[in-house]
């Protein structure tokens, strides 16, 4: 069953639990700060706009004399779509009790999903999740990070939601499910 925990103030923020698993996710959308509540996506979908791309590429094709130039115009189109669809869609944290939790970024073009990068950390390496402080160009950050101690003893921080960095209180409500999750095997 999928919750909002927060639908006045972090609607993009939703959990899904289950027996077997508890699933926290953060889509790539906030809501204003300026009192009007209106929805800011930071990940673009196909517009009309995308639309006149291949109209103004004929053109610009048909004009463009230097086969050198074409291929520069073919290298920035191919770039340009890359990065439309490796845009960060949502990121999740999934907490299965009795073996862990696995990191996932959702990529791709909205509402579409092209690739998922999963990290699984197992319950036997986890040392602890935590929130952390961090300073990100003139202001303070607040992220969740996972400590993981390695079989060769080195201890490493996995960040949660690393390229969308949730609110505050977002990282409360996850971190509190989490460790009462772990606390419970």
């Amino acid at each position: 069953m999928r919750v909002y925990p927060l639908p006045s103030t972090h609607p993009e923020f939703s959990v899904l639990k289950s027996d077997v698993f508890c699933e926290y996710r953060v889509e790539n959308w906030h809501l204003s700060r300026d009192g009007k509540n209106s929805v800011i996506r930071n990940a673009s979908s196909w517009s009309l706009w995308h639309s006149l791309i291949p109209l103004v590429l004929s053109v610009l094709w048909l004009n463009l004399a230097k086969p050198w130039l074409k291929v520069l115009l073919s290298l920035a189109v191919l770039f340009y779509f890359w990065t439309l669809c490796t845009q960060v869609l949502s990121e999740s944290v999934m907490v299965i009790p009795s073996h862990g939790i696995q990191l996932e970024t959702h990529r791709g073009l909205a509402p579409i999903t092209f690739f998922i990068n999963r990290r699984f950390i197992p319950r036997t390496q986890l040392r602890d999740v935590l929130i952390n402080e961090g300073i990100r160009r003139w202001g303070f950050r607040y992220y969740l990070v996972a400590s993981v101690q390695h079989s060769s003893g080195n201890i490493t921080l996995e960040v949660c939601f690393e390229n969308i960095l949730p609110r505050f209180p977002v990282l409360l409500q996850v971190y509190q499910g989490i460790q009462d999750l772990l606390q419970t095997t």
